[in-house]
């Protein structure tokens, strides 16, 4: 450890000089530690945001067929049954029927543990090293 050069030779640093050294390198280390927190979570934002946007665009898009291809059917069944109205409601609660079983399968599969691996591991880490600090160590 370097010395003050207005400390005497034949004597190290301080205990004052030392708690503050051991103070500012805490600090730095918790400092080091809260922005690679923060790194890890802009870098976990932006992939949520760009798989958002694919999501969004892809959506728009298939809605857009969705609709197309509902009204397509919806006249071949009106003209199966006879009604255009009786078409449109037959097809409309074959798609709910549809949608109400998706939505039953993607509810009971849970939400998906695999994305939050980054978070999880650095608040591990976090946590570890306020145990060493409380340790003393």
């Amino acid at each position: 450890m370097l010395r003050r050069p207005s400390e005497p030779r034949g004597e190290g640093p301080g205990l004052g000089s030392l708690v503050e050294d051991l103070l500012g390198q805490i600090a730095y280390f918790i400092d080091q530690k809260v922005s690679l927190l923060r790194l890890e979570l802009e870098q976990d934002v932006a992939l949520v945001i760009r798989h958002l946007v694919v999501l969004a665009i892809g959506g728009a898009i298939a809605g857009l067929g969705l609709v197309l291809g509902t009204m397509a059917l919806a006249f071949w069944v009106a003209g199966s049954v006879g009604s255009v109205a009786a078409g449109f409601g037959v097809t409309g609660l074959a798609f709910l029927a549809i949608g109400a079983i998706i939505v039953a399968i993607r509810v009971g599969r849970g939400v998906d543990r695999s994305r939050s691996r980054a978070l999880a591991r650095t608040t591990s880490e976090l946590r570890k090293d306020a145990r060493w600090l409380s340790n003393g160590r």
